[in-house]
């Protein structure tokens, strides 16, 4: 059994009496640092009980992509290797101080005491808001080679990061001499993220360079999906908000808005048919926006799973699609690129999604027990047919290339006797069975 684990079960009488520690999540929102693939960082406020997500700030360069701290105050302390940045209250992206980074540091934790704690492979620091100080406290034991994240779990201060081997550890921090502190494997590795707790568990959201939220339980070591975000953009750091301070509001300088599309389906559409579909509310549009309608695979990750895209509410059946798969359109509203849409536009906004499964035309095989037919007689053909009952078959009889008879016939299975009947007087010569329509469960084939 992991440290971690241990802990959390020895900690447990202790909660009846536990004080709220700052930076510690509580609540079902968390905020997080998000790159696009331009690498400059937007800020997100994560609803994980609806894994719905708004943007804070604009996107900026001066936001830090390693990790980001609410302070306070309501200021950001912004962490990467470039530095470290105290930035205004969101939306501001203004930077209020700024220093170098040496050291390394890959993350920071609010603690009770107002300090920042910070993490990198040299060691253990702390940032001081109110003097903008940094203090090194000290070194991490000898098998510590990298540290990437730091965060609370039942008021212990924990960091994740690979010893010497590059495996995975959990470094229970002791504060006042961090090369003390307790290293045990972990099977996370590098993770982004924030302690808290989740349908009363204590434990840890964390973000592992993509757009989705995890949640990792110590009692029994095993981690859940929470909410794959719906935005191209890669979280790199997540926190909390102290207690006391206004919720940051989402930016209301967006008013881009895909709409709503018509409910319904799931929809079967023919392979050799248009898939079209309606809006229910009508979608609004900037200045320099773009409206499109996306076929995608993935609903847990509609950007990173487009297959076509269409200027009107109508898809074909293409190459890489394929039969029987489930797929999903929606409508996509966003500033214009190239003829497309930008999808690192922080004001992009998706509609809801229809799912639809391509069905294929169905076939139809016919066989004859023998080759000679004699005017005024009938017989029995073998149909083998494919797709989904019911089937409606329905031909003709042809001599010397004339129809001489029709015939239409209905079947539950995929095979069965299709009766044809030669009319007397029909001279000598070759016979055609001619099917001009087949209908299954689906589709028409005609």
């Amino acid at each position: 059994m992991s440290t971690l684990s241990q802990q959390f079960r020895s900690l447990l009488v202790l909660l009846c009496v536990a004080l709220t520690i700052p930076g510690t999540l509580s609540g079902q929102t968390i905020y997080a640092s998000a790159i696009n693939t331009s690498g400059i960082a937007t800020l997100f406020s994560i609803d994980l009980a609806t894994c719905s997500s708004c943007i804070i700030s604009p996107t900026s360069i001066n936001y830090g992509i390693e990790d980001i701290v609410f302070l306070p105050d309501g200021t950001l302390l912004n962490i990467d290797a470039g530095g470290l940045r105290k930035v205004q209250a969101p939306p501001s992206t203004t930077i209020i101080w700024q220093t170098g980074n040496p050291q390394n540091y890959t993350s920071g934790q609010l603690a009770p005491n107002g300090l920042v704690y910070l993490v990198g492979a040299q060691g253990l620091a702390s940032y001081n808001p109110s003097n903008n100080t940094i203090s090194s406290i000290g070194p991490w034991p000898s098998s510590v080679a990298f540290v990437f994240d730091i965060f609370y779990i039942d008021g212990i201060l924990y960091a994740n990061g690979f010893d010497q081997s590059f495996d995975g550890i959990l470094i229970e921090i002791n504060v006042s001499t961090p090369v003390q502190s307790i290293v045990t494997p972990f099977s996370l590795g590098e993770t982004h993220g924030e302690g808290g707790n989740w349908n009363g568990t204590e434990g840890l959201f964390y973000a592992d360079a993509s757009h989705t939220i995890y949640f990792y339980n110590p009692q029994n070591e095993s981690s859940i999906t929470l909410c794959d975000i719906d935005f191209n953009y890669s979280i790199l750091g997540i926190t909390s908000l102290p207690p006391g301070l206004p919720i940051p509001t989402c930016q209301t300088g967006c008013i881009s808005n895909a709409g709503a599309l018509s409910t319904g389906g799931p929809y079967s559409p023919c392979q050799n048919s248009t898939f079209s579909f309606s809006t229910q509310s009508q979608p609004v549009l900037d200045s320099d926006d773009l409206l499109q309608y996306i076929f995608f695979s993935n609903p847990l990750d509609t950007l990173g799973s487009i297959l076509a895209t269409s200027s009107s509410p109508s898809f074909n059946f293409v190459a890489p699609m394929q039969l029987g798969t489930n797929y999903y359109v929606a409508a996509i509203v966003g500033n214009a690129l190239n003829g497309g849409i930008d999808i690192n536009d922080p004001c992009l906004s998706i509609s809801n999604a229809l799912q639809l499964t391509w069905k294929p035309l169905p076939t139809a095989l016919l066989s004859s027990p023998t080759t000679d037919w004699c005017a005024g007689n009938c017989q029995n053909l073998t149909v083998t047919m494919t797709g989904t009952s019911v089937f409606t078959l329905s031909g003709n009889l042809l001599s010397a290339g004339n129809t001489i008879s029709t015939f239409n016939a209905s079947y539950t299975q995929n095979t069965g006797l299709l009766n044809i009947c030669v009319p007397a007087g029909t001279p000598a010569g070759a016979l055609t069975v001619q099917i001009t329509s087949l209908i299954d469960a689906w589709c028409i084939c005609e």
